[in-house]
């Protein structure tokens, strides 16, 4: 998806890294399944992290997420996860459209899309939310 959003912005021509904007960002969420906190995925120095909260590792009724089998692993990519990037909804809704006709600078950030479009998912029972 996140390749799609790249190729729709710089008029199909492949890119590589991200925008700037991107680059220049930090960001910390929380990964929660009801009231329990399951983990934080962090945008840091160009690398997208996940890892798993230290209660989430202490309780047995809820099993890790599939892309993250690993609880005591650090999770670190520079492309962020489906897992993840499946909650930013795509180019053609309305909604991102109004959202970037009125922010043009942040339509390849996709730390800035997921915080603002990616807190509840059709996919998953989980919220993500900005910490």
């Amino acid at each position: 998806m996140i390749s799609t959003l790249k190729k729709i912005f710089t008029n199909n021509k492949p890119t590589t890294g991200l925008s700037l904007e991107h680059k220049e960002t930090s960001h910390l969420f929380a990964l929660n399944y009801h009231d329990l906190e399951m983990g934080s995925l962090k945008f840091l120095d160009n690398h997208w992290i996940f890892e798993y909260s230290e209660l989430f590792k202490k309780q047995q009724e809820i099993t890790p997420l599939i892309d993250f089998p690993d609880v005591d692993k650090t999770y670190k990519s520079e492309i962020l996860w489906p897992f993840f990037s499946n909650r930013i909804p795509s180019v053609k809704q309305p909604k991102i459209q109004e959202y970037i006709s009125k922010h043009p600078l942040e339509s390849k950030n996709t730390a800035k899309l997921l915080e603002v479009f990616g807190e509840y998912s059709v996919n998953n029972p989980f919220r993500l939310q900005l910490k």
